[in-house]
C-alpha cells in the first residue's frame, strides 16, 4: 500500500464523526510538512480522494468552506494552518463532477476566488483543482476558462496557465490546440501592459508561469507550438523575449526538438538587436 492510499484509510473514518472537522484538522495540521519548503502534497491528494470517495454531504461542504475562508492573517503562507484552505480548494476539484450544474457554479466561484490569494500555496491548489476537474471533463475547463480569460487578472491569467500545463490535460490536439490558443491570448495582453504594470508582483507571479508551461503546451504539439513561439520570438517586446527564451531552454524541448529550438533562436538573436 502507497502512502497516499494509506492517507485514504485513514482520512475516511475520520470524514463520519461528530467530532470531524476537529479531527480532521489535527490529521492534517499535524501531518502538513509546514513550517517547511514542501508541504504534504501526498495528504493533500489523499484528502481531495477521500472526499470525492465519501460523496457530496452538506456537513463536510460546510466544513470545506471554513478552511476556505481561512485569511492570510490566521495562516500566513508557511504555518500549518495554511494547509487547511489548500486542502480546500484541492477537495473542490474533487467535488465538481459529483454535484448538479448549480452546485458546479459555487464551487468554480470557490475556486475562482483564490486565484488571487497572497499565500502561493493556495494560488497553487487553484490550478491544481481544475486540473482534477480537466482530467475527467477537460470540457468543462475549457468553458469555464473562455469565460474567465475575458477579465482575468494577471493572477488569474497565471492561475489558468499553470492549471493547462498538466501533462495528463494534453491527450489530444484539440486539447493541446486550446493551450496553445491561451497562451497566444494572454501573450497579446501582456504585450499591451504597460511598464508601470510589468513592475509589480502580479506581473512577476504571472512571468513564471509563462516561462515554463507553454513548453509544455510545445512538447505536446510542436508544429503549432513553435509555429507560435516563432511568431512571438519577433516580437520587439524584451520581457516576451525573455519568456521565449526560457521555453526553448527547457529539456523537453531542447532534447526532443534542437532544430526547431536553434530557429527559434537565431530569431530571437534577430528581434534583440532591434530592441
Amino acid at each position: 500500500m502507497g502512502k497516499r492510499e494509506d492517507y485514504i484509510n485513514k482520512l475516511e473514518p475520520l470524514m463520519i464523526l461528530p467530532s470531524r472537522i476537529s479531527e480532521m484538522e489535527d490529521f492534517l495540521i499535524s501531518n502538513s510538512n509546514l513550517p517547511g519548503p514542501r508541504g504534504n502534497l501526498e495528504l493533500a491528494d489523499a484528502f481531495a480522494d477521500a472526499v470525492e470517495l465519501t460523496g457530496f454531504r452538506q456537513d463536510m461542504w460546510n466544513d470545506i468552506l471554513t478552511w476556505l475562508n481561512i485569511t492570510p492573517e490566521e495562516a500566513p503562507a508557511g504555518h500549518p494552518r495554511e494547509f487547511l484552505p489548500f486542502c480546500a480548494v484541492l477537495s473542490l476539484g474533487a467535488l465538481y463532477g459529483l454535484v448538479n450544474e448549480e452546485e458546479k457554479g459555487k464551487i468554480v466561484k470557490q475556486i475562482q476566488e483564490r486565484a488571487c490569494d497572497e499565500r502561493w500555496r493556495t494560488r497553487e491548489s487553484v490550478a491544481m483543482a481544475f486540473q482534477r476537474i480537466g482530467e475527467k471533463d477537460f470540457n468543462s475547463v475549457r468553458r469555464i476558462f473562455n469565460q474567465w480569460m475575458k477579465e482575468a487578472s494577471l493572477v488569474e491569467q497565471r492561475a489558468i496557465l499553470a492549471a493547462l500545463a498538466h501533462p495528463p490535460m494534453l491527450n489530444s490536439r484539440e486539447n493541446t490546440e486550446f493551450c496553445l490558443k491561451v497562451a497566444d491570448q494572454i501573450l497579446e495582453k501582456l504585450a499591451w501592459l504597460d511598464r508601470s504594470a510589468r513592475k509589480k508582483e502580479e506581473f512577476k507571479i504571472l512571468k513564471k508561469g509563462l516561462d515554463y508551461a507553454i513548453s509544455v503546451f510545445v512538447e505536446r504539439l510542436p508544429s503549432e507550438g513553435f509555429d507560435l513561439l516563432k511568431k512571438w520570438a519577433l516580437v520587439e517586446d524584451l520581457d516576451i523575449q525573455r519568456i521565449v527564451k526560457s521555453n526553448i531552454s527547457k529539456n523537453r524541448l531542447t532534447k526532443k526538438y534542437p532544430i526547431e529550438v536553434k530557429e527559434v533562436s537565431e530569431m530571437l538573436q534577430i528581434s534583440e538587436k532591434s530592441v
